[in-house]
């Protein structure tokens, strides 16, 4: 028998999300963290429900967004053996640039996300995103920044 997924490992899972989307990795590494199966993302400009439109978001945000930042502040799971809630308050740092201006915006918030992962094989996290939801809570952006 599988032994029950850790807080410890979802957080750790959770860092390594947020890093592979900081640094743009490669689209294949990502699919890594998803579901093949029952996958639903929802942000704010538009739903995922499978790798190819993971794929469409993919490519437009990591063509958009540039110097991305994600701070872990806070992950909570409700446990129950090969699957878990999870709550995350993650605050995000990016800048992007509307040609012709001068000069690039950039936005500073804090997002509330729910996410589901459940046990996998995929990853050395064994771990994948099921559900996600960037917008549980409405953005809190920081004073003075852009917003999105």
């Amino acid at each position: 028998m599988t032994a029950a997924i850790t807080l410890d490992q979802i957080k750790k899972f959770v860092a390594a999300w947020y890093r592979a989307l900081d640094n743009h990795d490669p689209l294949e590494d990502c699919y890594k963290f998803l579901a093949d199966k029952g996958l639903n993302m929802q942000f704010p400009d538009g739903d995922i429900r499978d790798f190819n439109s993971f794929k469409k978001w993919y490519d437009r945000v990591t063509n958009l967004f540039f110097d991305e930042n994600h701070y872990v502040q806070s992950v909570q799971a409700n446990i129950s053996g090969n699957q878990a809630e999870v709550d995350v308050i993650v605050g995000w740092q990016a800048s992007w640039w509307e040609p012709p201006a001068a000069k690039s915006k950039r936005v500073s918030m804090d997002a509330t996300q729910k996410w589901v992962v459940r046990r996998s094989t995929k990853n050395s996290y064994n771990l994948e995103i099921v559900t996600y939801n960037a917008t549980a809570e409405p953005f809190k952006y920081a004073p003075g920044f852009a917003q999105l």
